[in-house]
């Protein structure tokens, strides 16, 4: 659903799709804050976020997927930090985990 010019915040509700593996919503207009639900998807793989207007902190949840890889929330207006509970996500490639910082 990239590049698809959406509005809104992200619906709580993406928490319920359980087999979901990517969730690709980078470079659309998407604001608020970035749902504690999204960490309920345990075989979430990779979650891009990324050029959005999304603010606020970044749920600790979003460590929970335990097969989650990538992390992209480049170009937000987040704060505070990425949460670095997750083994998988601390394993991943380190410029990509760089890239995914928090704007503070």
């Amino acid at each position: 659903l990239c590049y698809n010019e959406l509005n809104g915040s992200i619906p709580t509700e993406l928490g319920k799709l359980k087999r979901l593996s990517v969730l690709a919503l980078q470079y659309n207009h998407l604001s608020g804050a970035i749902p504690a639900s999204l960490g309920e998807l345990e075989t979430l793989e990779r979650l891009d976020l990324s050029f959005n207007t999304l603010f606020g902190p970044v749920p600790v949840t979003l460590t929970y997927p335990p097969k989650l890889q990538t992390l992209d929330i480049r170009n937000n207006s987040l704060s505070g930090s990425v949460p670095t509970g997750n083994q998988s996500l601390r394993n991943t490639d380190t410029n990509t985990r760089h890239g995914t910082h928090t704007d503070t």
